[in-house]
């Protein structure tokens, strides 16, 4: 075999092998979100101080409202926190508040995801038929498509991934409304060697009146957070 013609075969032979490595190691949706579900679950607890700052826009306008208060978590369904003196247990799809004077509410979600299972990262498979929009070396977007039941007014969902850390660094809405969308941003904190979310800001939209959207705003904060401590299950009790 002449020079080149090894030269060329041996260039296809590279060619093939680098494909095929590529595509038998590329992974599924599933498989990403796997992925970014075992660092998540590796906070077993978290506490932490909270702010909301948040606002309804309706025509571009809107003020912005602030509540301050503490939020619980225990992976992973169990969640309690408190707002400006109202408190909510949440077991996921289970929520229960309790106002500043006493009084105890049953609260249901409308039109939301299916939180049944807990909140984590798992909930993108659960929620969502998945694909790969878009990938690179540093990160790799899915796309959702909701499920039946999950989130009338939405459209697609798409889901930014740090392929470095497994982290999901953002999230994107488009709604049938095409006048609103959603762009939220999840910034973390490296905290006892686990990277922990520490802040959600950017805006969505809401559903009142039974079916009108109206776009939201909001940036909720975490300060001094714990993880990984005992926290017994009756903090999550709101007993009723």
């Amino acid at each position: 075999m002449d020079r080149k013609k090894f030269v060329l075969l041996s260039t296809i032979i590279c060619i093939l092998t680098y494909l095929i490595c590529h595509y038998a190691l590329a992974l599924t949706p599933e498989q990403i979100v796997q992925k970014v579900e075992a660092n998540y679950q590796k906070m077993k607890t978290a506490e932490c101080d909270i702010t909301l700052d948040a606002g309804l826009t309706v025509f571009g306008c809107g003020g912005i409202n602030q509540w301050q208060g503490k939020l619980y978590y225990k992976y992973p369904k169990k969640m309690k926190f408190t707002l400006n003196g109202e408190t909510y247990f949440v077991k996921g799809n289970d929520i229960r508040k309790i106002d500043h004077k006493g009084k105890k509410y049953y609260v249901t979600l409308v039109h939301a995801p299916d939180f049944s299972s807990g909140y984590h990262p798992q909930l993108m498979a659960t929620n969502f038929f998945l694909t790969i929009a878009k990938e690179t070396t540093a990160e790799v977007i899915l796309e959702g498509i909701p499920k039946p039941g999950v989130l009338k007014n939405a459209r697609k969902v798409y889901f930014t991934i740090d392929k470095d850390l497994w982290l999901l660094r953002q999230i994107y809405v488009t709604f049938d409304n095409k006048n609103l969308s959603g762009a939220m941003t999840i910034d973390y904190n490296k905290i006892n060697n686990l990277w922990v979310p520490v802040a959600l800001r950017g805006k969505s939209a809401v559903e009142i009146g039974g079916s009108n959207l109206v776009g939201l705003r909001l940036n909720l904060r975490g300060e001094k957070v714990t993880v990984n401590h005992v926290l017994p299950d009756q903090l999550f009790e709101a007993g009723f």
